[in-house]
Parts: C-alpha cells; structure tokens; sequence
C-alpha cells in the first residue's frame, strides 16, 4: 500500500497511511545505498510503498518524485541533503532584529528554490516590534525589493494576526516548506495557523539576542482550512549543489534577465568588460547585496570545482 512520510528524525521515520493512521517506518536494507550522493535516502514528503508487519511500517519502494529541495550538507561538501519533496512552494521566515537573518541566507534560500523549480517567498515575521530607525528602514527595503523581484512576500504577526489573513489563501490547498533561522518564530506562526498545535517555543537568548533550537525534526503537518506545511529545522547555510559558475546568474531573475546583454556568453559577471550585470549594479538596478551573496556563491562554487 502506499503512504506518505510526514516525519524524519535521522534513522527515525514515520508514515501516514490514506486512512490516516501513522506508524514508525524503516527502510528495507537495499534502500540505504540507492541514492549515495544523498545523506539520508528520504525526505519527508515522500510517497512510498510499504507492507505492515506487527505495528511497523516497512518502506519496499520510494516512488518517484515530482521535485525535491536539495542543499549540500555543510559538513560534507561533496554530498547532498534533501530537504523535503513533492512540494507546491516554499517560504523562509526572515527578522531584521532579533536575531537578523543574513541577507546572503536569503538569497541563497531563494538561489536553492530556483535551482530546483519550486516557487519561493519570504514570510518577514515579529511585524508588531518595535525597530530601530535603520532596521525599520531596512525591512521596508527589503519587503519592496523580493516583492518586485516576483517572490511572493508578506509580513505577519502573531501577536496582533496581522497579516495571517493575507498568508493563509497562499498556504490552503498547496503542500508548504517552511523554514527559518532559530528565534525567527517559526513554531510561533504554526501555532497561529494550526490551532490546537502547541508547538514548544522559547525566548531569545538574551546576551546574542539569537533563538534556541526547538525544532529538531522535519515534521508534516495538516492545516485547518486545507493543505499542508512541512516544518522544517532552520540551518546555519544553505549551499546549492551542481551547479557551475556559469550557470550561477540564472538563478537570480534580476540577472537571468539581462544575461543577453554581456559581451561574452561565459560571462562570469566579475572583471569582464562589457559585463551587463556589473553595469546594472553601478546603475542601482541590481541591489548590491544580492551581487554579493552572488559573488560569495561563485567563490564557493570555484572552490569546490576539481
């Protein structure tokens, strides 16, 4: 019969079958070397075959995929983690203060959702905080600069609701990964759309002003209204694999757009003359940040390259 993995904890896997009844599942042995590049052969949202035996569910088949959210593990660089897969969208909850969530985090989330053809947004949460004047001015910035580069974006409390509103038509009906540095209130606004969920959630710590951990797991789990969002655990990076330095600037669609207009195709966008990027970013019309996370990317990419 098939089902669907809706939890994953290292060796630790949990499915759900279509009648709704979960079970702690494992991997037939054949399945743990299948897809070596990878540090775990499964992801939650995963179809999969399995046969019951004695209150466990044995996992015979992973069927194949529709898409998958793939990083390349931090601690292994030449391998590859999946994220989540069979997903319709992705969003990163992003704080200007306490904690900042980097800019080249941002992008590189953005970069990986590209890469894999999965439609990404950014959820800037804590929207009834005070800010400082500069992170205030930062936030609008940044609210108007995803926005019009297409992403879909929104800005959301879950002390005053503002916002869920405006989310909740985007989450109903689609299958969400949701991710997000610790403290940016990521199991605060599952909370807010899955009444009933109590996730635990714990203060900043107060000398960094940076979250603890309460999420240690990737997690499914059902909205109300339809749909369902798979929580995920935040990561310090977030790495694109396979891709080659020139290949890079079709990930940014500010860059992708303008690709054309570089005197040379294997244009790297650093030191070449008639460079169209480079005179898009002296003109104000690609944000210098975005070129910086793109420059960062492309030395790691170099790097890694044999």
């Amino acid at each position: 019969m098939e089902a669907l993995v809706v939890r994953t904890a290292g060796e630790h896997v949990q499915v759900r079958l279509p009648d709704g009844q979960r079970y702690p599942a494992t991997l037939r042995g054949k399945f743990r070397l299948e897809e070596s590049p990878f540090t775990a052969p499964l992801a939650v949202g995963d179809q999969v075959r399995v046969r019951l035996e004695e209150g466990l569910a044995v996992i015979e088949e992973i069927l194949p995929r529709r898409n998958k959210l793939v990083r390349t593990d931090p601690t292994l660089p030449y391998r590859k983690q999946i994220l989540a897969c069979n997903i319709d969208q992705a969003f990163l909850l992003v704080t200007v203060e306490s904690p900042f969530t980097p800019l080249r985090y941002v992008d590189g989330f953005l970069v990986m959702c590209e890469m894999d053809g999965v439609p990404a947004g950014l959820i800037f949460s804590k929207a009834d905080l005070p800010l400082k004047p500069r992170s205030a001015q930062k936030r609008a910035f940044l609210l108007a600069l995803y926005k019009e580069l297409g992403y879909a974006v929104f800005s959301v409390s879950v002390v005053t609701n503002e916002g869920l509103e405006t989310l909740r038509p985007t989450l109903k009906g689609r299958r969400t990964f949701l991710t997000g540095l610790s403290g940016t209130g990521k199991s605060s606004l599952l909370n807010a759309l899955i009444p009933g969920l109590n996730l635990a959630t714990q203060p900043l710590v107060r000398l960094t002003q940076r979250g603890r951990h309460t999420t240690t797991f990737s997690a499914l789990y059902e909205l109300p209204e339809g749909g369902e969002i798979i929580d995920s655990p935040g990561f310090g990076e977030f790495r694109p694999p396979d891709v080659t330095p020139t290949e890079l600037s079709h990930y940014f669609p500010e860059m992708r757009e303008r690709l054309s207009g570089c005197r040379f195709n294997n244009c790297l966008h650093v030191d070449e003359p008639g460079c169209a990027i480079r005179a898009a970013v002296e003109a104000g019309q690609i944000a210098p940040s975005r070129y910086h996370t793109y420059l960062a990317l492309l030395e790691e990419i170099r790097n890694l390259s044999p």
